[in-house]
């Protein structure tokens, strides 16, 4: 894959991430408001807090609208606010709608922040920083041949913030490298990005170099990955969720039934425990989608077994605005719900519920996983 240059010269992608300039000055917004400690996760219409949302989880867990160690995580992830203080999170996509950086600023974390220009969206997450008791780190482009002015306001700052990953990822590397060697604890990159069609293989490719450059310059003492995983793809189901697939179909009634079971899960031959892969492979979404996705869930295990904290977990059915604009895929979304025990949520629901599982991910003990690849 190459990288097209400034001046107009292509070169391979790894040479260019390779020898990144320094371009980027960061602009520090600081919040002065109160740390937000009391967690809530919108649901249909109400704001689940303590035992109410608790029981909620378990509910869940019970009838298999998610997995049980999911409910235990999310319920953990909640009574956890208040350890993100003093922690920084590198956000790749920061204006993503199931993206962490808004209730991570509420926390008091220190986000720093990775969003195309667009001042309007720039404008409006730095008002809702300045009220929080987070701290957002904003990059900013310095102008050839010209000497580094600070913004004058807001304003101001929302107009020039913003770098383009496609555009611009050696100088993103270099800039995240730099914010992340400075960071006073620990680090996490969290990636949330998304584009339509061939464009999603590229910013793909672009944020697995700046993964492995954070990995190599900073160490898996320092610093965690995060990821949202897709169900639109193939992953490794332990028997509990075949089980449950096989008991959600027999006690289905009949109409359900008539439209059959897809044959998408099959056996993983030669391994030491019981494990099928799923291939939740969408046609809709075509193959850059399926391979982006892929990509990041290679890195993700490779990360893992090289001894990195690594959060994934799978996102819910959700009505983001990038499934919504796919007619087909919102009709789906909205005949989810008829096949119990699935559910489709609301992207402030998935939003927050990943937040807390993700809490949950960089605070407790990683487990160790089901098989080893060789």
């Amino acid at each position: 894959m190459d990288f097209e240059a400034t001046a107009g010269s292509i070169v391979p992608l790894a040479q260019a991430m390779a020898s990144p300039a320094s371009k980027f000055q960061t602009v520090k917004v600081q919040g002065t408001g109160a740390i937000k400690t009391d967690f809530a996760l919108p649901y249909d219409g109400a704001e689940l807090r303590g035992q109410e949302l608790e029981s909620q989880c378990d509910q869940w867990a019970e009838v298999g609208t998610m997995e049980p160690d999911c409910a235990a995580a999310l319920k953990a992830g909640a009574r956890k606010l208040g350890e993100l203080k003093g922690r920084t999170f590198l956000i790749l996509g920061a204006g993503s709608e199931l993206g962490p950086a808004r209730p991570l600023l509420e926390a008091g974390a220190t986000v720093v922040a990775v969003a195309t220009r667009r001042s309007q969206r720039w404008a409006d997450l730095i008002a809702f920083a300045r009220g929080t008791a987070g701290t957002l780190l904003i990059p900013v482009a310095g102008q050839a041949g010209q000497a580094w002015q600070v913004p004058g306001s807001d304003e101001e700052l929302a107009k020039s913030a913003g770098a383009d990953l496609l555009a611009e990822a050696p100088a993103v590397s270099e800039w995240l490298v730099r914010c992340g060697r400075v960071a006073p604890g620990l680090v996490t990159l969290g990636t949330y990005l998304y584009a339509d069609g061939e464009a999603n293989m590229r910013l793909t490719a672009a944020a697995d170099f700046v993964v492995e450059a954070l990995a190599k310059a900073l160490g898996n003492q320092k610093v965690s990955f995060a990821y949202l995983a897709s169900s639109s793809t193939a992953v490794v189901i332990p028997p509990e969720a075949v089980q449950a697939q096989a008991d959600n179909y027999a006690q289905a009634n009949n109409w359900a039934k008539l439209c059959g079971t897809r044959r998408n899960c099959a056996p993983l031959e030669g391994s030491s425990v019981p494990l099928h892969i799923y291939r939740g492979i969408e046609v809709l979404q075509g193959p850059n989608y399926a391979l982006s996705q892929s990509m990041r869930q290679w890195r993700a295990v490779l990360l893992h077994m090289e001894g990195f904290v690594v959060s994934a977990p799978v996102a819910p059915n959700c009505r983001t605005e990038s499934v919504l604009h796919n007619k087909t895929m919102a009709v789906i979304l909205e005949g989810v719900g008829y096949w119990a025990p699935m559910e489709s949520f609301d992207a402030d629901t998935a939003r927050m519920a990943m937040y807390a599982i993700l809490i949950s991910d960089l605070s407790e003990k990683p487990q160790e996983p089901y098989c080893q690849f060789q």
